[in-house]
């Protein structure tokens, strides 16, 4: 039976007031999103904030871990030394799981991706439908790249799905081919 951990996280926003209208807004939210990004990358997303993860990947989540708490401390630091005010550090735990929690949390996962794989079939398809419209449009190059990013995104996906024992393959590779053909057809409407 497959094992794992689940990474839990409470990340500091950049909503706080004494930041409106500074230069620390953007700075405190740029090391939210890499943050995020980067524990994201880590497994699959279970819930809001918890991410599944194989019992593969426990150097990089340790790795990830220091470096988002690292970037954290930077920022947050110069925030406090230039405006006077204590924040709090963001929360990152490692839980191991039993077989049964790994077993649930891998149920919770697998709902999660089914339902964005839906909505992004439902998008990529709407794209190549409304390709008329959209042809030699400026637009172009941006849906391009943006598909490139949306198709890394997946091929990493599926990569922790097959690792975790989530049966989402082939529903994750229908996806990839759906997002491969809008790219051949924008390719041609440039």
């Amino acid at each position: 039976m497959r094992t794992g951990c689940i990474v839990v996280y409470d990340l500091i926003s950049e909503n706080w007031g004494v930041l409106k209208n500074t230069e620390y807004v953007h700075k405190l939210r740029a090391a939210r999103i890499r943050a995020t990004e980067l524990l994201h990358r880590l497994g699959v997303l279970c819930t809001e904030s918890v991410i599944l993860v194989s019992d593969g990947r426990r150097d990089e989540v340790n790795r990830v871990i220091n470096e988002v708490r690292e970037t954290y401390d930077a920022v947050l630091s110069e925030i406090e030394g230039a405006l006077g005010v204590a924040f709090p550090r963001p929360i990152i735990r490692i839980l191991e799981l039993t077989p049964q929690q790994y077993a649930t949390f891998t149920e919770l996962a697998e709902r999660r991706l089914r339902e964005a794989i839906d909505s992004n079939i439902d998008r990529v398809s709407s794209l190549v439908e409304r390709m008329e419209d959209i042809r030699g449009s400026a637009n172009i190059r941006n849906l391009l790249a943006s598909m490139r990013k949306l198709r890394r995104e997946w091929l990493r996906i599926k990569e922790n799905v097959r690792a975790l024992g989530i049966p989402l393959e082939d529903d994750i590779s229908y996806l990839i081919e759906l997002i491969d053909n809008a790219i051949s057809t924008m390719r041609g409407a440039e």
